[in-house]
């Protein structure tokens, strides 16, 4: 985001803090209330297209050697959970397989790396039953190793993608913040004008709420 969309986001959020503070007041005319669930819907848009748009912009910065070094920790935790269990249930193969330890992972060339942790990834989740109640691994676990690695493969391929996403989520967020500054001025500002003389204090307030403050 740019500096004028972060003290545009800022005052978004000033205002529904306002509006959720102050539904004593406006709650007697419905239409306010409906305009306010379509701006807070499209608030709750715009956050989640900045954290896509910081999470694509995040993995173009991050080296890949640290994404590696990151997913070799998180593997290398799963894989003794999965070697503990092949041990004590004889199955000496797989328990063969996931006896690697971090740095061992590490020195894999990254086709090899990818390879492995995906392969751990396959068994933890093909004995996940006695895996979760037994040895301590969870699905969140799991699917924080395969974002990892997804994210690594795309370093290690298409680093373009996330160029993409960036890209997509800029764009996004301009529309999205279009919309909501054209639903205030447009609609919310309009209606608002009912409490001008009839509360002069709440209307007041609800103009302060909607000052954009440049820092």
């Amino acid at each position: 985001m740019n500096e004028l969309q972060l003290n545009q986001k800022e005052m978004f959020s000033v205002v529904l803090i306002y509006l959720n503070n102050h539904a004593s007041v406006w709650s007697v005319i419905p239409k306010i209330g409906s305009l306010k669930t379509e701006f807070e819907s499209l608030l709750a848009v715009i956050e989640q297209k900045v954290v896509e748009q910081d999470q694509a912009k995040t993995y173009l910065g991050l080296k890949k050697k640290d994404l590696k070094r990151l997913i070799a920790d998180k593997a290398d935790i799963m894989n003794d959970q999965v070697e503990a269990f092949a041990l004590i249930e004889d199955k000496p193969e797989l328990a063969l397989r996931m006896d690697q330890s971090k740095s061992d992972l590490i020195e894999l060339k990254n086709e090899m790396f990818i390879d492995k942790v995906d392969e751990i990834l396959v068994e933890t989740e093909k004995y996940i039953k006695p895996l979760s109640s037994e040895y301590g691994v969870t699905v969140e676990q799991i699917k924080d190793l395969s974002i990892d690695l997804d994210n690594f493969k795309g370093l290690n391929g298409m680093p373009r993608k996330y160029q993409i996403d960036s890209i997509v989520a800029t764009k996004d967020l301009v529309i999205l913040f279009k919309e909501c500054n054209d639903l205030l001025k447009n609609k919310l500002d309009k209606l608002m004008k009912i409490f001008k003389r009839r509360n002069a204090s709440f209307y007041n307030g609800y103009l302060a709420a909607r000052r954009i403050v440049n820092n």
